[in-house]
Formats: C-alpha cells, structure tokens, sequence
C-alpha cells in the first residue's frame, strides 16, 4: 500500500505548516470519468500573469458523502496515487495559485484532453517519483514546462518535456548528438530530472526552493540563501530577489496540484488512462530501424516515434542507449517477433524499392527468414504479393538483389523546420550556398544526405532548414 508523505518531513518552518493545512483537502471521490478521445490542441498561453477574476463556473464539492452514493475508490488509480504522494500546499497557498489555477480550467474539457495526451507520459514519471519518495506534485513539473510534449530544441534552447537546457543536460549525465537526444527520450530524460529534484531536496530541504532551483539554477539559489536555509516564511520565499518567472513557476505549479487535488471545484473531470497509455521499456542490444520496430509491435510509428523521440533518425543509432519505450499490450508481441531473429540481424533491415512483382513467401524464402517475421516487419499478411515498386523491409543482403536501396526519411523536426528549397544553379557549391543561408556545410549535408564527394547539379533542389 502506497502511503501519503509525511509533512514532517519537508522541514518547513511551522508557518508554512499552518499555511498548508489552513484547509483540508476533500477526500478523491472517484467518479473521475474516462475522456476516450484527446484531441492535439495547442498549447495555452500562460505567459501572462491572470487577472484577479476570471468568470469561470463554481462546481462545489460535497463535503460529506451520501449514504448508497459514493464510488469506490481505485487505490491503483493514477490521480489517486499523485494524491497519496502530495506534499506541498495547495489552492490556499497564495492568491496567485488561485488565479493559476482558473487559467488552467477555463476550458475544462481542453484541460482534461491535454492531460489525457499526457497520460503515458505522466504515469512514466509518476513511477520514478515513487521509487525516489519524492513528492507527487513533481509528475506536473513537465506538463507546466511542456503539456509533457517533446519539445525540439535547437543550439543553446531548452528541449524535451522537461525543458533541459543543453549544458544542464550534459551535467546531468544525456547523451546528445545529431542521432540520439537524452532531452527528448522521456525515460532517460526523467531518470535525470527525478535525480537532480532529489538532490535539491537533500541541498535545500525544502520542496519550493527545489522548484525554484530546477527553473533558475541549482546556483542562484543557493547564493541568495546563503546560511538560511531553512525556516521561510511564504512571505520570505516571494521575497528572495528571483525572477519573477520564477516565482510564477512556483506559483503554477501549486495552481496544477489544487486542480487535481480537488478537480470538481474547477468542473474538470480527470481523465483515466486506457492500457495502451501504460508504457514500459524494452532493452536491445543492436540497432533497429524504427519503421521495422513500429510493425513488429503492431504501432502506428507516429506513436513509437512520439515515445522515443530521443532517437532522431530513422535507425536507432549503435552509440546511443539502447531501449525502446512500447505500449504494455503491444510488448509481448514485438518481443515474440524480434526473439526469432538474432539482435545483430535486425540491424541489418532496409527498406528498398522492388524492381518486379515479389510475394512475401519468394522474399522470405531468398531471406532464410520465417515468412511471418517478413510480413510483420512490413505489416502486411503473410499471402501478399508486393508489386513492382513497393518499398518493402528486408535484410540488405537480399534487399541490394530484388530492389534499390531507399533514403531512410527526414527526421520529423528536419521535415518541419525546412524553411526553403532551394535550386541549385550552374557555379553554385555546398560553400557558397552554405555561406548565402547563414549555414553551415554539413548542415546542408546532413539535410539533404549528401556524402563528402557528393557533386551538385544544376537544377537539384536542397533543403535549407530555419535556424536560430
């Protein structure tokens, strides 16, 4: 049985006690509903600090429970045990947290759809929080920084659900490359963020400036405090010289756990995560294409590149970590696949373009590869007949004889980003192009898969990607 933080244990002073047990928070009924679709919506803009009033519609919770009436409660629920693990003060904290949370809630229906995205992610952490005991208002921390989205980032910008700034990162132990981004991958990416909220908590001892630390540096912090570090008052926490960012961090964080805490008050109901939305890492040991992974787990790839966005390419690169994040139910069927062939030989799959009509039978039997490995690699029936053309997966020992090899796709910020196209002309060169777009050579490179002796032609287009 999970049990609640003991508040003794945030060694805060005895005012802040009072402060954060000026009201009891309402016990979870449990009638929390399932939203059974979530729409991709854009992203509040909660860059402005709320007027004092917002007309948003009051939904009282009962403070007693009538008799024959009350739902059970789902002890294994995930709002039930980011409940159990709450520790910081809520909706009475400070006025700001009240107007924070009406912001969040003024489209109730667009808050719980946002967080129902999020869920997968959410519950990732919410685990890492439990095996630290640290406190469950941290699972919210990505979704103020993010809406828990894998955010790109680009030269010296934050990225990832966290936000992590790339030197942050790498003191934090990710990888980062062209290939693999630790800020993007949720798990390893919260491994980090989890590890370094505990070492504020053992640094500060105090659960609101180990938020502040994580939004203005571990350092600023610390300067400001100097021998007093423990025993703040509210009134002295909003008086430390921070940006007021910062304490508008601080503030919106409390804002998101008054409004789980208590999501009738707003008329939200939260939403209860499907069995798809639980995710659980499986370990390789080679690198896969992850179009061929996506079919093996029976996955839209969109969704497997939504959970393992650290991978930036289309092949798992051999020097990044080695894991892939999968849907629960979808994990017994990709390792029961990707078992019957050795790790090494996976690494091996390409997609090529067929040159003449080939069944999936013909391609198995050239591959010596059971015939059901090759239809689920290209998520197609075992009986199907490929027409000439088809881009099929298939081990390039035999891919190089039934077809031509074929570009792996541009990554997915590579394909958003492209800023321009440009023709190339009779005298142009990767230098000058690359010295007219304010860009480097292996950039261009890298964006349009060009080999160091890779010559231009006139008429050939390039991409030129939008850069800071």
């Amino acid at each position: 049985m999970r049990r609640r933080l003991p508040l003794r244990r945030l060694a805060l002073a005895p005012m802040l006690l009072l402060a954060a047990c000026a009201t009891t928070p309402r016990q979870p009924v449990g009638q929390d509903s399932a939203i059974t679709t979530a729409t991709s919506l854009p992203p509040l803009d909660l860059r402005v600090e709320p007027p004092d009033r917002i007309d948003v519609p009051f939904v009282p919770t009962p403070d007693f429970a009538v008799p024959g009436t009350t739902a059970p409660v789902d002890a294994n629920s995930v709002w039930v045990r980011l409940r159990t693990r709450f520790a910081m003060p809520g909706c009475e904290y400070s006025p700001a947290v009240q107007r924070w949370a009406r912001t969040y809630t003024q489209g109730p229906d667009r808050f719980a759809a946002s967080l129902k995205r999020a869920l997968p992610f959410l519950m990732l952490v919410l685990d890492e929080l439990e095996r630290n005991d640290l406190p469950g208002e941290f699972a919210l921390l990505p979704y103020l920084e993010s809406h828990y989205e894998p955010v790109v980032g680009r030269g010296s910008t934050p990225a990832g659900m966290w936000q992590f700034m790339p030197e942050t990162a790498r003191s934090a132990g990710l990888q980062m490359s062209p290939h693999y981004d630790g800020r993007l991958d949720a798990w390893a990416s919260s491994s980090a963020a989890v590890a370094m909220l505990k070492r504020y908590q053992d640094e500060f001892g105090d659960w609101r400036l180990v938020d502040m630390a994580f939004n203005a540096g571990e350092y600023r912090v610390k300067k400001l405090l100097q021998d007093n570090r423990s025993s703040l008052s509210r009134e002295e926490i909003a008086s430390l010289k921070l940006s007021p960012i910062t304490h508008e961090h601080l503030a919106k964080l409390l804002a998101l756990g008054c409004v789980v805490n208590d999501p009738g008050r707003f008329g939200v109901t939260l939403p209860e995560p499907s069995e798809d939305d639980h995710l659980v890492r499986v370990t390789l040991t080679a690198p896969i294409d992850m179009r061929v992974a996506a079919r093996l787990a029976d996955v839209p790839e969109d969704t497997l590149r939504r959970y393992n966005a650290g991978h930036r390419q289309s092949r798992i690169s051999a020097s990044a970590p080695m894991h892939l994040l999968l849907p629960r139910p979808a994990l017994s069927r990709f390792q029961q696949r990707y078992t019957q062939l050795a790790p090494s030989a996976w690494s091996t799959w390409d997609a090529v373009k067929l040159r003449e009509r080939r069944g999936v039978d013909e391609l198995a039997g050239a591959a010596a590869v059971p015939i059901d490995i090759v239809g689920a690699a290209n998520g197609v029936d075992p009986a199907r007949q490929f027409a000439a053309g088809a881009t099929v997966f298939l081990p390039s020992s035999l891919g190089k004889d039934v077809g031509t090899p074929q570009p792996p796709p541009l990554s997915p910020e590579a394909q958003q980003r492209a800023a321009a196209t440009v023709t190339v002309k009779s005298g142009d060169s990767l230098w000058t192009l690359a010295r007219t777009h304010k860009v480097s050579v292996g950039d261009l490179r890298r964006w349009n898969r060009l080999g160091d002796k890779t010559p231009l032609k006139p008429g050939q287009k390039l991409f030129i990607q939008a850069v800071n």
